[in-house]
């Protein structure tokens, strides 16, 4: 699948897990090493997006060496890119939208499946079931879905250009608004789109074979791990995802948005999320709270969408936002 390139989001600070978990050995083989074995079996490119320039010797060598042993067991292969996050003058994302921006642009498809290096069961299988997906809904992206409506959008595949499109009119926002900016989450991406199809992880093992639910799940600490056999009690984990909400089906969310652009302010917003967007902007800047009720009922709007489809999770996110940035400033809801 050339026209699909591969961003491996390795740039978390790891500060649960005690180490750096690209290079943890897991079950005989790094986070990091497993995730480039799934990138080069399925996409063209590979970018590895690590948190800053003193990290690139480390991951280039550990790439090297995967290269290598995939070159002498005649596997595709092909040298990734490695891509410290952007500096702070010009992007204005933090955690993982911040390696998506600055990587986004370093790879050549049409399509960017975007994985964590902490997931080591993710595999060319999902990987491929994703992007099929993606052609044959024909949505912006593929995110997949857990039962309980939490979300997986580093484990996901994004048509680029619209995503950059996305991304770049969100850090202009970020860039404007500083301490305002309220889409710090990897989960607005797909907020964003004009389409994305969410992808039930159950329905998706039905469909394919050769997918478990326990492929998308990610590591956070050394305790989800089995001292025993480096494993991982993935039983555990899926059971809480399986029985913790009600039994969704995939959905697919198509919205029409015409954004306001702070660089290039000629056109009004259009759409709900649109007009959400550019309310606040209106309230950072001039602190008048009738802004800010415009803004939060456009975006309470904008969740009911997810919630007419059970999609609480992303329904209810960015309200708990605007709250909780209300409290941090000493305000109260409207």
């Amino acid at each position: 699948m050339d026209k699909t390139s591969c961003i491996i989001l390795a740039g978390g600070e790891s500060k649960r897990f005690g180490e750096d978990k690209a290079f943890f050995n897991f079950k005989g083989k790094s986070f990091l090493e497993r995730a480039l074995d799934t990138a080069m079996e399925t996409c063209g490119d590979v970018a590895i997006s690590v948190r800053d320039e003193s990290r690139i010797k480390d991951y280039l060598a550990e790439a090297k060496s995967v290269v290598r042993k995939r070159a002498a067991a005649g596997k595709k292969n092909a040298m990734p890119k490695i891509i410290a996050d952007a500096g702070d003058n010009n992007c204005g994302f933090r955690g993982p939208l911040r390696g998506i921006y600055t990587s986004v642009n370093a790879v050549k498809g049409q399509y960017a499946l975007v994985t964590e290096c902490d997931a080591p069961f993710f595999n060319s299988n999902a990987a491929k079931e994703l992007i099929e997906k993606l052609e044959e809904e024909n949505v912006s992206a593929v995110v997949p879905l857990w039962p309980d409506s939490a979300v997986e959008p580093l484990l996901a595949v994004y048509k680029i250009k619209e995503t950059v499109f996305v991304l770049e009119m969100l850090n202009n926002y970020a860039l404007n608004l500083k301490e305002y900016f309220l889409f710090t989450d990897s989960v607005n991406i797909g907020r964003f789109l004009s389409s994305v199809y969410y992808y039930n992880i159950f329905e998706a093992s039905k469909n394919n074979n050769f997918i478990k639910p326990e492929f998308f799940i990610n590591i956070n600490s050394k305790k989800e791990i089995k001292a025993k056999n480096a494993g991982l009690d993935a039983e555990a984990v899926i059971a809480g995802k399986k029985h913790n909400g009600p039994g969704l089906k995939s959905v697919k969310i198509r919205k029409t948005n015409r954004f306001y652009d702070i660089k290039n302010p000629v056109n009004k917003p259009y759409g709900i999320l649109a007009r959400a967007l550019y309310y606040w902007w209106v309230y950072a800047k001039t602190g008048n709270l009738i802004y800010f009720k415009k803004s939060f009922e456009c975006f309470k709007k904008d969740g009911s969408i997810y919630d007419r489809n059970n999609l609480n999770f992303i329904g209810s996110k960015i309200v708990k936002t605007l709250q909780n940035t209300l409290a941090s400033a000493g305000l109260s809801a409207l």
